[in-house]
């Protein structure tokens, strides 16, 4: 398990996300304030209550005329004029504390999303799903929790205990200081306390994120198939139980932690009132009414120092949270793409092109190197060569989804180093679909699609006739990842989706590899068909269409070894191409070629 994604920097210190934290705030420093005011005033006037308490005691039952009814009357009416002006604020406190939490999360929330769809395709292969989802998801929830319950409650704890404190040494300092004398102590065991919770708090979070890696992966339809298959279900069970255990484990350690600060505040709340009444006892001049006061006083001054000793730990929870959100924030996406609105003709060129995946040995052969390549406008070429060979980099080369490190790949004169969707479109070996209906996910291309289009790309891929058999037809679910589905219609159903896209050039990645031959033959005929005059790359392992195409190019060992028409290539015995149509077909030729129509 990896403490941090692979592209990460290192996590930033304690006072550096704190500092970020405040920056966070920044644009919402109004209502902060706001927040801030009606913190205030919630504080002072729930401290107003205990005069309320001695005028009761000193002037409305035992003053010098005894009870005084009608003032006894006048206390209560101010008392309950008192909650409701308490009520009132704390609502609109909690309102604006939960519009502003809403805020700023969603703000992160977008911020990372649209951060991890500009970082490179090796990220997401590296990185374990479940990890993106627990910060993108599990961390900003905690964070949201922090913002609208957490950061008011501090402000509440530290403006009540002050103005609580105020009016204890109003009333009588003496008494004042005997009821505050182990404040102190009880802040200096949570804040030393708060720093081991830090840390439980950020091992928990990295061992959630485990766990959520497991379940995306071992719980989808693939995971459980293969753990049937192989007879290792017990295995998973017990691989979910062993990091479930280490969380438990953890979850031991932070209650203990965060209990150890509570006991300690526990033994100040009991001991203060005691204390209180000796020294009430052995001073002069304590009134019933100021003492009443002092006691109504010590469950206000209590409540706020309690709500500080548990805020305190949630704090140091959240920390972790937003470290682990500030390190994806901190990755190093792609640069912006220069937007391309053109549609050239189609022509690409590549030009002493490599590329090396990161991680790699560097002592390992890069996965393409030196290659040089020229296809032209209009034209259908066959990418064939060994697994390994750097068939499917050279595609992903072509279509921008990797960078070249040396060389270059131009489409039409302008250089392609990160997608072009107006002009190129892949359709890869392993599609990925949409949970959705089959419409949805062929108007992912071209959301304005008509119906009619759909069913027309849909019986060039040779599709259209099975999904009328469905229930609802082009409305159908295909499930998770297209799950309803088998391998060869999810493939019909995304190659469908790229023509839709109607791009100068198309590069298809063993796009039809789920296919029979004859229902290849036929989709990759009608495709070619589709797209006559415009440049279409295929790759494959499988030559029972090369009659199909103008020109071949042979990779092995991450180079190009050959380049030119089938007759051409042909008519070196001992080469790549001559021996794989011989390993596949026993003789060199195909029986029942396609022969491409003529433009």
């Amino acid at each position: 398990m990896r403490d941090r994604p692979r592209s990460a920097p290192e996590s930033p210190s304690a006072p550096g996300t704190r500092r970020r934290i405040v920056r966070l705030f920044l644009p919402y420093r109004s209502a902060v304030c706001v927040i801030t005011a009606l913190i205030v005033a919630y504080s002072a006037l729930n401290a107003a209550v205990p005069l309320l308490t001695q005028a009761v005691f000193d002037r409305a039952l035992f003053g010098p005329d005894g009870p005084d009814l009608p003032l006894l009357a006048l206390i209560a009416a101010s008392a309950a004029a008192l909650a409701c002006a308490v009520g009132a604020v704390d609502l609109g406190q909690t309102w604006v504390s939960s519009r502003v939490a809403q805020r700023v999360v969603h703000s992160l929330r977008v911020e990372m999303f649209t951060l991890l769809q500009r970082m490179p395709l090796t990220f997401f292969a590296t990185e374990r799903g479940g990890e993106i989802q627990s910060r993108l998801a599990g961390d900003t929830a905690q964070i949201e929790n922090a913002v609208k319950d957490t950061l008011p409650g501090v402000l509440a704890g530290v403006f009540g205990f002050v103005a609580a404190a105020a009016m204890m040494v109003a009333l009588s300092p003496v008494l004042a200081g005997v009821a505050l004398v182990f404040s102190p102590l009880v802040l200096l065991v949570a804040s030393r306390s708060g720093r081991a919770l830090e840390k439980l708090s950020a091992a928990g979070q990295r061992v959630r994120a485990e766990l959520a890696s497991i379940v995306a992966e071992r719980l989808s339809l693939g995971g459980v198939t293969m753990a049937r298959v192989h007879g290792r279900r017990d295995d998973e069970v017990a691989g979910f139980g062993a990091e479930s255990e280490r969380l438990a484990a953890l979850g031991v350690r932070s209650g203990l932690v965060a209990q150890g600060v509570l006991s300690a505040g526990h033994l100040f709340f009991v001991l203060t009132p005691y204390l209180v009444f000796l020294a009430a006892g052995l001073a002069d001049g304590t009134t019933p009414g100021t003492l009443a006061a002092f006691t109504v006083l010590q469950a206000r001054i209590h409540q706020p120092l309690w709500q500080i000793l548990n805020v305190s730990t949630e704090i140091r929870s959240v920390l972790g949270a937003f470290t682990r959100v500030f390190e994806y924030l901190d990755l190093r996406p792609e640069g912006e793409p220069r937007r391309d609105t053109g549609r050239g003709p189609g022509a690409l060129t590549v030009r002493r092109a490599a590329f090396r995946y990161p991680g790699t040995d560097a002592k390992e052969r890069p996965a393409l190197r030196e290659v040089d390549v020229d296809i032209p406008a209009g034209s259908a070429t066959l990418v064939i060569g060994p697994s390994g060979s750097g068939k499917t980099t050279l595609g992903h080369l072509l279509a921008g989804l990797h960078p070249p490190a040396e060389g270059s790949v131009e489409v039409d004169g302008s250089e392609v180093r990160a997608p072009m969707p107006a002009r190129i479109c892949i359709a890869v070996q392993e599609p990925f679909l949409f949970q959705g209906s089959i419409s949805d996910n062929l108007r992912y291309a071209a959301p304005s699609a008509t119906a009619d289009e759909l069913v027309r790309v849909c019986e060039i891929t040779r599709i259209h006739d099975r999904i009328a058999e469905l229930p609802d037809g082009y409305d159908s679910l295909v499930g998770e990842r297209g799950a309803m589905l088998s391998g060869g219609e999810r493939q019909r159903i995304a190659l469908a989706r790229a023509l839709l896209a109607d791009t100068p050039v198309l590069v298809l990645d063993e796009a039809t590899s789920a296919l029979d031959p004859l229902t290849e033959q036929a989709v990759v005929e009608a495709v070619l068909a589709e797209r006559r005059g415009r440049t279409t790359v295929m790759i494959t392992h499988r030559f029972g269409v090369v009659d199909c195409f103008d020109a071949v190019i042979a990779l092995e060992g991450g180079r190009v070894v050959e380049q030119g028409t089938r007759p051409d290539l042909l008519r070196d015995r001992d080469g790549l191409y001559t021996r794989m149509v011989r390993a596949q077909t026993g003789n060199g030729r195909y029986s029942q070629p396609l022969r491409r129509k003529p433009r």
